[in-house]
């Protein structure tokens, strides 16, 4: 059997794996719901939906990020968890390379996490065809946008989970990284003013500002007029992608590198 079959082998051994698990679900479910407190919690505030198209695809677009996060918690336990529960001396000593599957559980993953989001989007084009009529093209951006900074993660996770001794420390990790580190760099250099393209968070967030900017977001955030008390220029979209592939590669690399040459002890 060549190294290409055996890879295709673990892909789909891993994709239905992740079929079975029951996070799965409850990661669609977390993006269905957050689609749906939209729906039905929008109108009850505004007296209405957006007159804006843009203003509700932002906002909708908001449940297939979540889903996104759903690369954390299926890659979490990718490698880490092979070494934690010692299933590795099993897997690591047949006649598969390493680099074989790492890459073959990061595809799987990266599958699993296409389909949340895709059903994210399908349910944000049916929404906006039902109230609005149409659906603009930026729809179609965002959607690769946000797989794009999916891939971002899940090799970050990947990271996180060749290094960490537990699938738990990766999740963790991964979570404290993308979220709250990245997070808070981003708010501190918005407030001043300079550039943040290059964090995940930013990343993230260009998945929404495609629509308009930070300004059209806010427009439906805030109708009645709010402002903040200081400028927000809109992230460069381009060179947000660009730090998604950054992010993508080096991560990937990095995690089969690393993994290559872990000790099972």
């Amino acid at each position: 059997m060549s190294e290409f079959e055996k890879l295709r082998v673990v892909i789909r051994y891993e994709f239905l794996k992740h079929i079975r698990r029951r996070r799965l679900y409850w990661i669609l479910g977390v993006a269905i719901v957050a689609e749906l407190a939209v729906l039905i919690g929008l109108p009850a505030l505004m007296d209405g939906y957006p007159d804006n198209v843009m203003v509700m695809a932002a906002l909708l677009s908001i449940g297939p990020g979540f889903a996104t996060f759903g690369a954390i918690f299926f890659a979490g336990d990718a490698i880490a968890g092979e070494f934690e529960s010692k299933t590795g001396y099993m897997l690591f000593t047949n006649p598969v390379r390493r680099i074989t599957l790492v890459t073959g559980k990061y595809f799987a993953c990266y599958a699993a996490v296409i389909l949340l989001v895709l059903l994210g989007y399908v349910i944000v084009s049916i929404s906006l065809l039902v109230i609005y009529g149409n659906v603009p093209i930026e729809t179609a951006k965002s959607f690769g946008l946000c797989l794009f900074y999916a891939g971002g993660v899940l090799s970050v996770t990947f990271f996180f989970s060749s290094v960490s001794k537990g699938a738990m420390g990766a999740t963790v990790m991964t979570l404290l990284f993308t979220m709250v580190i990245s997070g808070i760099i981003e708010s501190v250099l918005l407030m001043a003013g300079k550039p943040s393209w290059f964090l995940l968070s930013t990343a993230g967030d260009s998945m929404v500002y495609v629509y308009g900017g930070y300004e059209l977001f806010l427009e439906g955030v805030m109708p009645n007029g709010g402002m903040l008390p200081f400028a927000i220029e809109t992230p460069d979209i381009g060179l947000a992608a660009l730090s998604m592939a950054v992010y993508l590669v080096v991560g990937l690399v990095l995690s089969i590198w690393i993994s290559g040459r872990r000790q099972l002890t």
